[in-house]
């Protein structure tokens, strides 16, 4: 997948943004298709020569939008890692947070996921972006569960980790497209999936195979 050259000038770099961000604005709502790129560049408070020298076409700019997103989201994860790991925290308390603040991570960009997606069902470059992030979200809550397990666990730690992180994710992705999960109130989901996690990890039955 081509990239966009990073520019050089502060200026440039701003008005890139500012693409980044109208396009962005546009997958939200439902309308980048049907932007043209003279309209992209008016919104954009630059020109359309502007456009044509920091991109060059609609699609560079579609993948530019995804790249950001997956690098905000990588930066997000890390930091809301560091911030959880040092604080004392339970295994429930640490999931309940970090399901919460996932969560957090993706709401009011619902449209935006929901077009980057839908582009991903028919571009495979976009789809192993996708799960290349999936991958990234899902090892980081492994290593977050695995460092708070105490007592009695599953026979196998991070075989159960990995999967409920991949089930979460589900669960988190599903929510964000949606807006629910079940019947489940949005108020009390991380704390009913948190449950979860604990009763998969802290149980009596996973050594009976």
């Amino acid at each position: 997948m081509q990239r966009i050259p990073r520019p050089s000038q502060a200026r440039s770099q701003q008005a890139l943004e500012r693409f980044l961000n109208v396009a962005a604005e546009l997958l939200q709502s439902n309308q980048f298709e049907d932007t043209g790129i003279a309209q992209i560049a008016q919104q954009a408070e630059s020109s359309v020569g502007t456009f044509y020298r920091l991109i060059g076409d609609k699609d560079l700019l579609l993948y530019a939008v995804h790249q950001r997103f997956v690098e905000q989201s990588r930066a997000a994860i890390d930091q809301l890692n560091e911030t959880l790991l040092s604080q004392p925290l339970d295994l429930f308390s640490q999931t309940e947070r970090y399901i919460s603040q996932v969560l957090t991570l993706f709401h009011g960009r619902e449209g935006l996921l929901r077009a980057l997606i839908r582009r991903s069902s028919s571009d495979m470059q976009f789809r192993q972006r996708f799960h290349e992030l999936n991958a990234y979200i899902a090892q980081s809550f492994s290593l977050l569960t695995l460092a708070r397990l105490q007592g009695r666990k599953h026979a196998n730690p991070a075989q159960a980790a990995d999967l409920l992180a991949h089930v979460l994710l589900a669960s988190m992705n599903y929510h964000t497209l949606t807006g629910q999960l079940g019947r489940t109130p949005n108020a009390q989901l991380p704390a009913e999936l948190a449950r979860m996690v604990c009763s998969y990890l802290h149980n009596d039955w996973a050594d009976a195979e």
